[in-house]
Parts: C-alpha cells; structure tokens; sequence
C-alpha cells in the first residue's frame, strides 16, 4: 500500500508518495519501516527504502535528501548533494532529480508544487513545527523567490486526525480555538491538519489546489503511530521530487 496524491496528478513530471506499514521485510510492529532510529536492523531499512522508491518510480542512483527532524521551523534549501541535512524540518529544491524526503509516525507531512518557478517544497510539521508556521514559513519562502502561490498545489498528508489527537491545555492553547476540541474529561483534540491547511491558504494557495489525506495514522493500522505503538512504531516516508 502506497499513498499516492491525486492533486498532483495533472503533473506528470512529479513523483509524490507515501509509504504505509504494509509491504516491507522488518519483523512487526515495524513492517515498511524506513528510519534508521527507532530500533531496526540497518539491512531491513535498506532493504524497505530500496522496494519503496523502486514502487514509486525512483531510480537507484537518486539523489535523496533526507533531515535530521527535530520539530522546528527551520527551512532549508537544498541542492541534491547534502545526504542528510541536521537540524531541519523542511526542504525546497529547484532543481530536478531530487527527492525531498520527510519522516512521520502522526506528524504532518506537507508538500507544495509551484510549477511557475518549478520549485517543490516537503515539510515535517508537527504540532510544534505547526504553532510555529512552518508551513506558511515554507510557502512565504517559495513566494519570496518568484512564485505565484494562487498557481501553487500542495498535499497534506495522512496523520493524527483532529479525532484521535489528544492533547493538554498547555499545547491547545498554543491554537486558535477553531483547531481544537475540548473534551469531557478536559484533554483536548487538536486538528493539526486543518491548521496547516489554513497556513496555505493563508500564503494564498487556493483551498481547491489542496488535496488533505482523510487518513488517521492513529486509527489505521495500516499506518505507522508513535501515539498508538509507542517505542515500538516506525516510521513512514514521504518523497517529493520532479523529474523534469
């Protein structure tokens, strides 16, 4: 199973998937993991990140640019040639051949086209890197550059969904009150994918260029979930490139 954006589709030159737990050689609970961190042999990683890329149409010789996540708003450029890039949450490429690459196991993994300027963007965006607009950081970053973000597309992708995210006060209250849910018992549901949709909407990317995943990592065992499986889980890709 391979979560493959629709809004992208019109754009034959872009590569955009999402992997699942389904389809890898890790014993369970790890199935398709693909980090190196989370207590996998190195080989099964290899192994898993090699089908994964081969099912997407990723060549062997790809360049890959992966991030060392650590739930920032740091956005960085990137040429192909970094490997692994410290302390980052985002990625903008211009040039193509090269594969963005975000990790997630609830978080929210947002990509964005704007094919004006030919540029891609894929972000890690979690609660922290959510209530710190990331995204629309990202977006403003692409505009700033020449883009026009009403051309622009974007995809949200599967995640913690705003009923199963459970959250205190100390983090809801970092929201607006339209992205959470106060519950009986006084937790509360935080709807991370719509406050990133109203961050793209806000850079100007019009609500019909946005396609959001109505999948729930937390619900869906199908799907990698440090919320459900805890230090056991693993963790899912998502790649982003254009091939011309």
């Amino acid at each position: 199973m391979i979560i493959r954006p629709t809004i992208f589709a019109r754009f034959p030159n872009l590569i955009a998937a999402q992997s699942t737990r389904l389809g890898g050689v890790s014993p369970e609970p790890y199935g398709m993991n693909l980090s190196s961190h989370v207590g996998d042999l190195k080989e099964n990683v290899e192994e898993n990140r090699k089908r994964f890329f081969a099912s997407v149409g990723i060549a062997k010789d790809a360049r890959i640019v992966y991030q060392s996540q650590i739930h920032s708003a740091n956005v960085n450029i990137v040429n192909g040639d970094e490997g692994i890039l410290p302390q980052s949450d985002g990625l903008i490429t211009f040039e193509k051949n090269v594969f963005l690459a975000v990790s997630v196991a609830d978080c929210t993994p947002v990509l964005i086209y704007a094919p004006d300027i030919e540029a891609i963007a894929a972000i890690h965006a979690g609660w922290r890197g959510t209530e710190q607009m990331i995204v629309l950081k990202a977006a403003m970053m692409l505009k700033d550059r020449g883009a026009d973000l009403s051309k622009a597309f974007a995809f949200v992708g599967a995640s913690a969904s705003k009923d199963r995210y459970e959250v205190g006060s100390e983090v809801a209250t970092l929201f607006d009150k339209r992205h959470s849910n106060e519950k009986p018992d006084g937790k509360f549901l935080l709807d991370v994918k719509g406050a990133n949709v109203e961050q793209l909407t806000n850079a100007g990317i019009p609500q019909f260029h946005i396609e959001v995943s109505d999948l729930c990592t937390i619900s869906d065992d199908r799907l990698h979930s440090y919320r459900r499986d805890g230090s056991r889980s693993g963790r899912m890709l998502v790649v982003f490139g254009r091939t011309a």
